[in-house]
């Protein structure tokens, strides 16, 4: 670490910034749709840019353009790369992330997180079935994968269990070393695409943790809208979109929630400073 030092959050934030344009100008170039999500779109259109105190950025895809992306991005890039299972077996999430691979980050923290690089989510959406129950079905088989994704990671995070809880999930981290990496995330991608080949009229998010469910139509076009200075594709349904996630959006949460929920630290190289 002796060629690192921690960043500052205007610098990371400068960083996702340029991670973001770089995989617009990609996308904008191959025909990719791709849009703001999430507290990001929200951030869009409440203020124009990052929610003060949010500090990170998500865009998302329907699944369509997402396997084109995760396929053709990293040729074309190599200070920026998209990871993904499908496109990388040591990738342990369900859905993809596009790294800075010049920087390091460790979530939580350097002693219980692991090494990654600094990064903007992309979240895949997939067909939803029109039948409730089976949707229904669907959600709680993710959420179920989901914890045992966690439980597999790492034993460390869940500070705030009950002791019977840690014991659980200490257990559940050793039984589940002996299986592959990725081996809950394929789960959950076999589970969030089971519909993929059906002509259904709802799109989902089933590989985070989201139960949001909207009609295709909030995704028949784009149109542009500035963030942090640069403008970036939204839905053009983005009011019906932010109103599933956030109900009345445009209102801002009391004081008290106005703060961040991601635990982090980030490096980046020195600056040689001999001339």
């Amino acid at each position: 670490m002796n060629n690192l030092e921690e960043m500052s959050l205007e610098d990371l934030k400068k960083i996702q910034l340029e991670i973001l344009n770089c995989v617009s100008s990609f996308c904008e170039k191959n025909k990719i749709n791709y849009w703001l999500d999430c507290g990001t779109l929200l951030g869009a259109v409440r203020h124009n840019g990052y929610i003060p105190w949010d500090d990170d950025i998500d865009i998302g895809m329907l699944r369509e353009d997402y396997d084109k992306f995760i396929k053709s991005f990293n040729k074309q890039n190599d200070k920026y790369k998209v990871y993904s299972i499908e496109n990388n077996k040591k990738f342990n999430y369900p859905y993809a992330k596009v790294l800075d691979t010049t920087t390091v980050l460790y979530e939580p923290d350097m002693k219980y997180g692991k090494k990654s690089c600094i990064n903007i989510d992309v979240f895949v959406y997939d067909n939803a079935p029109d039948n409730d129950k089976k949707l229904e079905k669907i959600f709680k088989k993710r959420d179920f994968l989901l914890i045992c994704n966690v439980v597999k990671t790492s034993p460390h995070f869940a500070t705030k269990s009950n002791f019977i809880q840690k014991i659980l999930r200490y257990v559940g981290y050793y039984v589940f070393k002996i299986l592959p990496v990725g081996f809950f995330s394929k789960l959950i991608i076999n589970n969030s695409s089971k519909y993929k080949n059906y002509n259904t009229r709802r799109v989902g998010n089933f590989t985070s943790y989201s139960k949001v469910v909207a009609e295709k139509e909030i995704f028949s076009s784009f149109i542009k809208l500035p963030f942090e200075g640069n403008e970036y594709n939204i839905p053009i349904g983005y009011d019906k979109w932010l109103k599933l996630f956030y109900k009345d959006y445009m209102q801002l949460p009391p004081v008290e929630k106005r703060k961040s929920t991601h635990k982090f630290v980030a490096f980046k190289e020195k600056k040689d400073d001999k001339k």
